[in-house]
């Protein structure tokens, strides 16, 4: 099955087998890259998706992790980060620091140098779905996988 995956999804499916989770990546046959599309396509409301943000701060990249009907205060970000802010990198920033395209990218699999932060709110939710490294793929996750292998820091760090 991991042949059929894209490369991007492939490496998502690869961290997470690695890590012992049992996890399966999901190819879907319609985008998944908004948090309302990765919704419509799983038949879940928005706020069981966890939507991938990237940020840069003056030391660093971030990928923040929000529920779906939640957005990133990049004040919040960057006070979770010890940094003075944080802004969204473009397009073409986002591919070239973590190897996703946007509306792919995952809190998994990701450069080691890239922090992720997961906004609290998340763990009010038994699981989520998160992107998988192709803006097609979605994996379902229980919130402390997604922490766990995602090697992220939790805080508050969404508004509505």
């Amino acid at each position: 099955m991991m042949e059929e995956l894209p490369d991007g999804a492939r490496r998502v499916q690869q961290v997470l087998t690695d890590r012992g989770s049992l996890a399966k990546v999901l190819l879907l046959p319609q985008t998944t890259a908004t948090a309302q599309e990765a919704a419509n396509a799983v038949g879940v409301p928005v706020a069981y998706i966890g939507k991938s943000i990237v940020f840069a701060t003056e030391n660093q990249v971030a990928v923040a992790v929000v529920r779906g009907d939640q957005r990133v205060d990049s004040a919040l970000l960057a006070q979770a980060l010890g940094a003075v802010q944080a802004k969204t990198l473009r397009a073409d920033e986002v591919r070239r620091r973590t190897g996703y395209v946007i509306g792919g990218v995952s809190p998994f699999g990701l450069p080691s140098d890239i922090e992720v932060v997961v906004d609290a709110d998340l763990e009010a939710f038994e699981w989520c779905y998160v992107a998988a490294g192709h803006p097609m793929a979605v994996v379902k996750v229980d919130r402390d996988e997604l922490v766990a292998a995602s090697n992220a820091k939790v805080s508050s760090i969404a508004t509505r």
